[in-house]
């Protein structure tokens, strides 16, 4: 009697699929369901909802994938998965059968597998590459099911005081170093130098002092970490996991400070949310703590293009670049070195800028300046030469300067360091390189002007407390390097020693 083999295989050949992709609070999936494969009139798909790819499954009363088995199986899923490990393969006969599985990487010699019939069974261990598994009947190949295994991609990436978060390009978002704050979201009040899963499905992300936000695929905010001073707009209640911010869906972007947070929502309305105390929210001297989002208003000003949050400070722009700031006036970081800024205020309004960066007591911009080169300009203060000019250390500047020496496309602000894209996708970086935050040079401690970081090309970089991270551009991998004290690196482990060179991040999963 001819024996017909049918093969389904339950590969994670999207994240969704280990990870779930559902809302925040809802449980990610643990297990990966294996969908029967019928008879003669039902052999049809395989992978369903869990499985990722869709594949079909025919039967072929001909040679098909084997002599014996007369099958053939098409629409194999070119499935790519991060994951080392593929769960719930399941090789089975439509009627009782001997049958050995053999495992192949990259056409190389194929490795005997332990299966056995309608049993479901784990590939672990895997390496990086395409795979073919073959079920063998009689000592030929009755059908066969190839499926890659791969480095994860990424799409952004934020560093944070400690810790960090970086989004997949298909929308996963992991976060890791300090935790002891719920910064991580994973729902554990613990640090991790391996990165750590939150649940549901991500657009953006801004790591800040002591918490995150985020912005989901469906424009929903949520934070989580400590709620000092309302910094997670949820009230004074803090949050190991993401917490929604009110119940919009409109949100385009967000910036977490030190203690409080900004987003701007559709149309251009911003909101600000956290402490007050030195009028880093733009809501006025009654306010001292705003625990939910407040609308910041200022005269004139219809809608705003960009946010960002430094510490006690926060600066803004129009969506015609014109730039604004409030908060504390010491450094000059507003300004002033008078008193602190309580409402929005024109900080420069012989500049338009079409981005820019806060770090803890300075800011950064990028100078639109039409068809010409843009250039980045820097503000506040300068003690370890962050603003990117020599005549700045030990000096605060009130003032934009002109970085100047290097073309700049883009830029990204730390504590006491900063770095920017050139057009090319080069990095540049300046200031403070004690816990090799720049990215090389192991010897000199601080930058005066911007220099180049290696040779990488980079697709966005994100400047931490004392720690730099950056997508590289000719694989989407993450790198970090710098201070490593709480396992912001994402190496897999804790050191002292600080790395001065970009290295990826160990991928646990």
């Amino acid at each position: 009697m001819k024996r017909e083999l049918l093969v389904a295989l339950g590969l994670s050949v999207g994240l969704c699929a280990a990870w779930g992709c559902g809302e925040p609070e809802e449980d990610p999936v643990e297990d990966v369901g294996v969908e029967d494969v019928g008879g003669d009139d039902d052999a049809g798909d395989v992978g369903g909802e869990d499985g990722g790819e869709d594949a079909d499954v025919e039967e072929d009363g001909g040679d098909g994938g084997g002599s014996d088995g007369g099958v053939d199986v098409s629409g194999t899923p070119e499935g790519r998965t991060y994951f080392r490990s593929v769960s719930g393969v399941v090789v089975s006969c439509e009627e009782s059968c001997e049958v050995a599985c053999e495992l192949s990487l990259d056409g190389g010699e194929a490795e005997a597998v332990a299966c056995e019939d309608g049993v479901a069974f784990d590939l672990e261990g895997l390496e990086y590459g395409t795979y073919q598994l073959d079920a063998v009947v009689d000592g030929e190949v009755a059908a066969s099911r190839s499926f890659e295994v791969h480095p994860p991609e990424w799409s952004a990436v934020s560093g944070g005081e400690g810790h960090t978060c970086a989004i997949l390009l298909d929308g996963h978002l992991v976060c890791f170093g300090r935790g002891d704050e719920g910064q991580l979201g994973d729902g554990a009040m613990t640090s991790s130098a391996e990165a750590r899963h939150v649940n549901g499905m991500w657009s953006a992300v801004d790591a800040g002092a002591r918490h995150t936000c985020a912005i989901s695929d469906a424009g929903e905010l949520y934070c989580w970490g400590t709620s000092v001073e309302g910094a997670l707009g949820i009230g004074e209640t803090s949050a190991d996991s993401p917490a929604q911010v009110g119940a919009e869906s409109d949100w385009e972007s967000v910036s977490a400070g030190g203690t409080h947070s900004c987003g701007i929502r559709a149309g251009g309305a911003l909101y600000c949310w956290g402490d007050s105390s030195e009028g880093a929210t733009g809501l006025g001297g009654d306010v001292s703590e705003a625990a939910e989002p407040v609308l910041v208003e200022a005269d004139g000003v219809s809608a705003w293009s960009a946010v960002s949050a430094g510490t006690g400070f926060t600066c803004a722009l129009t969506d015609a670049g014109v730039l604004y700031c409030w908060g504390r006036a010491d450094a000059g970081v507003v300004g002033t070195n008078g008193e602190d800024v309580l409402e929005p205020r024109v900080y420069e309004g012989e500049l338009s800028f079409v981005a820019l960066s806060a770090g803890d007591v300075h800011t950064c911009g990028v100078l639109d300046l039409g068809d010409s080169p843009d250039d980045v300009y820097c503000w506040g203060e300068g003690g370890s030469y962050q603003l990117g000019t020599a005549e700045t250390r030990r000096e605060n500047a009130p003032k934009p300067r002109s970085v100047g020496s290097v073309e700049l496309m883009s830029v990204t602000s730390g504590d006491v360091h900063s770095c920017g894209l050139a057009a090319d996708g080069t990095m540049h970086c300046w200031g403070q390189n004690l816990r090799g935050q720049l990215g090389f040079d192991p010897v000199t401690t601080e930058f005066p002007f911007p220099a180049q970081a290696g040779e990488e090309v980079w697709t966005s970089v994100s400047a931490g407390e004392l720690h730099t991270c950056g997508v590289r551009a000719s694989d989407k991998g993450l790198l970090c390097w710098g201070d490593n004290s709480d396992g912001e690196l994402g190496r897999g482990e804790v050191g002292e020693e600080p790395l001065f060179e970009a290295a990826e991040i160990i991928w646990p999963f």
